[in-house]
């Protein structure tokens, strides 16, 4: 199963944009944010968000066909509604995300999607999985 982790960089690093580092066994990989471009509360939001988009895009497999680049924006909101963090709307055609401004900077949502986006044509969206538990009665 794949899991993404995001790291961020102490205070008093040089600045960096943020990178993505790809595990060497296929687990996943580690979104790296400088101090000033994450939260702490969103660096917990963001490791969960990323590994729930890394469910339904995951890799390709070895030896199929690239896909089409898809755009993967990130709005940044000061009031989201219904006390909301993050909203989501996850197409074919495209990943939006909504979310709470004090849990990413503008340069580091604009960065990690631009990211994400080159790398969507080694993905491949899988349809939704929904876990129902049947009781008998």
């Amino acid at each position: 199963m794949l899991t993404i982790q995001v790291k961020r960089h102490v205070q008093g690093t040089k600045y960096f944009a943020p990178w993505i580092e790809d595990h060497e066994d296929g687990s996943g990989c580690t979104f790296h944010f400088h101090w000033d471009d994450i939260s702490d509360e969103g660096v917990a939001l963001f490791a969960e968000l990323f590994t729930q988009q890394a469910r339904r895009w995951h890799p390709r497999p070895p030896g199929a066909a690239l896909g089409r680049r898809i755009p993967i924006v990130m709005e940044r909101r000061t009031v989201m509604e219904d006390d909301a963090l993050v909203a989501v709307d996850d197409r074919p055609g495209y990943i939006a995300y909504t979310v709470r401004a004090d849990l990413i900077s503008e340069r580091g949502a604009d960065e990690i999607t631009r990211s994400q986006s080159e790398r969507s044509p080694y993905w491949e969206r899988t349809p939704a999985r929904y876990g129902i538990q049947h009781q008998t009665v």
